[in-house]
């Protein structure tokens, strides 16, 4: 008997090897967050998922590569910089990533990529439903996943402090 919920199960499929690779794992686990937060972090040689919301959720080990962890962060930062040149380090950062077009969702995401830490935290809240404005340019890639709206409060420096 299978008792993982809805969530899991999709959560499990976003890390289903894909032709889109890292930026279709992303786009899948950002498009997963607008219905629920989730929190990624890499513990013990393994990568653990923890949906977020009101009741603790027991974490799920996700058969990865640490390599592709990483990969997962460094494209967080690259669509921070892609919207705002230099607005987040490699190394972390924090801000907002508009999702989706009808209609768009804003996500609060966190995330450290540092030797001795990795971590993703996505947060998303019905509250943070936008009004889809005319010039939204954003082109569909198989998805209704807009990622090219970003705000971010500053870079975070290897030693995690915010610059």
């Amino acid at each position: 008997m299978n008792n993982r919920s809805p969530f899991s199960e999709r959560l499990q499929r976003a890390f289903d090897p894909s032709r889109r690779g890292v930026v279709g794992l992303v786009d899948a686990l950002l498009g997963l967050c607008r219905e629920r937060g989730l929190q990624l972090d890499w513990q013990a040689n393994q990568c653990r998922a923890r949906p977020l919301g009101v009741e603790p959720q027991e974490s799920i080990e996700i058969p990865l590569p640490k390599s592709v962890f990483r990969a997962i962060l460094a494209r967080m930062a690259a669509l921070f910089n892609e919207r705002i040149p230099d607005s987040v380090s490699p190394y972390g950062g924090e801000g907002e990533l508009s999702v989706g077009t009808n209609p768009p969702t804003v996500l609060r995401v966190a995330f450290t990529n540092t030797p001795g830490e990795q971590r993703l935290e996505i947060r998303g809240s019905a509250d943070d439903t936008i009004e889809a404005t005319d010039d939204d340019t954003s082109e569909e890639v198989g998805t209704d996943t807009d990622f090219s709206r970003a705000e971010h409060p500053g870079p975070v420096r290897p030693d995690g402090m915010m610059n």
